[in-house]
């Protein structure tokens, strides 16, 4: 493989904080604003970042995972492209599967997310799809099997109906209902819970396989699961803590799903979190952590045992990151959606290549700017302000933008007010300020890298000259909308990943 044309690696691990990356220890704060030092588990990852450039300052564009996936793979922000809440099909912007499968790339992909599935523009053009949502969509994708147990739809006859439908339309019938079949299984034994932890298993073995014989060059995009909540793991990444009055492992699984249940209301300040519930997800989501660390270790091991590791472009990042039970104004922030806060939006994000220097880099940057540095590694026609390499420092914008268009799709519970909920948020970064829009409202905010917070200031502290900046930088036009229906079959997978 020529350095022009190398092979790409793209990593994605989801709701993965920065501050929870053991490159990224230096800034990790007291227990109440960022993971305690026992809780930093990530060996892995800091092996990859002695061979590669750390991005210490990185800054996703969305704090969910569609308009993210989308800015990541097209290089645009989330006003550009226009894939939203509103509208989630793509409209500008050609995603780099693509651009690089027509310019001879072979493109893989590999995921247990909805998000990324041929009914959306933005996620087609692979060349291959392994794709492990098996019986949210009751087909059988590669990768999928009746193993594959999930949370689904309410039961009853429509849902039935619906399995039956969609499995005598798939390609594989038979198999397709064996997957509805272990699904209900999964409802009644429990097991549904070990969903992320078997994708993620089968994601580093679809992987192995792929690149034992990867034709070249290639461009592979895998996404974990884990840590998004709730934070499941295998028993020997378990650390030994429990909620309070929880004494099994079936009582821990009904207290995550009790959070899942009560995000909105938490969210408003219905419910709060007390310490040691607090302290348990805090310890948990570290788990899982350490589990999708010893995942990505495991693809970053079969690329060096096929001798692929000096020819590829290996980018580890996420799409977004995650509250733990951060107190806010009355309300505990949990999961990532609804938020622009420090905590969701700053991941981390990992680059290796000859083109690359190593070491840390205390640039601001954004997860965006990967699109243009595989293009401009590729030999295609890149923007270098939206580059990461070394030689367009000079040119790289130094703002950061994030955008959320409000609740995806649907609505929270009938029972939970919505008041601000609905409202659009958007911020920006540049230096050490950070500038909120919520609404029609503005907040001014001090960014603290260290301890990965962005506390609100009063507005006066902000020099003109920042604010100023910080505020042409922010798009005010309208987010689209996309009127039409959600489908049902999509609307139940937004169910399984917790969106509606």
């Amino acid at each position: 493989m020529t350095a022009e044309r190398p092979n790409v690696l793209l990593v994605v691990v989801d709701a993965l904080r920065a501050d929870h990356v053991a490159p990224y220890r230096k800034s990790t704060g007291t227990p109440d604003r960022g993971p305690r030092d026992g809780n930093v588990r990530t060996p892995e990852l800091a092996a990859f970042a002695e061979e590669a450039t750390t991005f210490r300052k990185a800054v996703s564009t969305a704090p969910w995972t569609l308009p993210s996936v989308t800015s990541l793979l097209t290089g645009r922000y989330p006003h550009e492209h226009g894939s939203n809440s509103r509208q989630f099909e793509v409209q500008r912007g050609t995603p780099l599967q693509q651009e690089l499968s027509a310019a001879g790339y072979h493109c893989l992909h590999v995921s247990p997310k909805t998000w990324l599935g041929d009914w959306l523009p933005q996620g087609r053009g692979f060349d291959r799809v392994a794709e492990f949502s098996g019986p949210r969509h009751h087909h059988f994708d590669e990768g999928a099997d009746v193993r594959d147990l999930s949370r689904g739809v309410a039961g009853g006859p429509e849902w039935y109906a619906t399995v039956v439908r969609r499995a005598l339309a798939a390609d594989k019938p038979l198999r397709s209902l064996g997957n509805a079949a272990a699904f209900k299984l999964a409802e009644a034994t429990g097991d549904a819970w070990l969903d992320n932890v078997r994708a993620s298993e089968r994601a580093a073995a679809v992987v192995d396989d792929y690149l034992d014989d990867a034709p070249e060059p290639f461009f592979a995009y895998v996404q974990l699961m884990n840590p998004h909540l709730p934070y499941y793991v295998p028993d020997e990444f378990r650390t030994d803590r429990r909620p309070p009055g929880c004494d099994s492992l079936d009582d821990e699984r009904a207290f995550q799903q009790e959070v899942l249940d009560d995000v909105w209301r938490l969210r408003l300040g219905e419910r709060r979190l007390d310490d040691e519930e607090r302290e348990f997800l805090r310890t948990r989501y570290a788990d899982s952590v350490a589990y999708a660390d010893a995942v990505v270790g495991r693809m970053l091991d079969s690329l060096a045992e096929y001798g692929l590791d000096e020819d590829t472009l290996v980018v580890v990042t996420a799409d977004h990151g995650e509250h733990l039970g951060e107190e806010a104004n009355g309300r505990t922030l949990v999961d990532h959606q609804t938020s622009v806060r420090l905590p969701v939006l700053r991941v981390p994000l990992l680059a290796r290549h000859p083109a690359f220097d190593g070491g840390a880099d205390d640039s601001l940057v954004q997860t965006n700017f990967v699109a243009e540095t595989v293009r401009a590694l590729a030999g295609r026609d890149y923007d270098p302000a939206r580059s990461l390499l070394p030689g367009d420092e000079d040119e790289r914008r130094e703002t950061a933008l994030a955008e959320y268009a409000g609740v995806v799709a649907s609505h929270p519970p009938d029972d939970v007010p919505t008041d601000g909920l609905f409202r659009t948020r958007r911020t920006a970064i540049a230096g050490d300020w950070k500038l909120d829009r919520v609404g029609e409202e503005w907040r001014v905010r001090r960014v603290d890298w260290d301890g990965n917070g962005d506390p609100e200031v009063d507005p006066g502290e902000m020099p003109d000259a920042v604010r100023e900046r910080l505020a042409a930088a922010l798009p005010d036009d309208a987010f689209e909308a996309d009127d039409g229906d959600v489908p049902e079959d999509v609307a139940s997978n937004l169910r399984d990943l917790g969106y509606l």
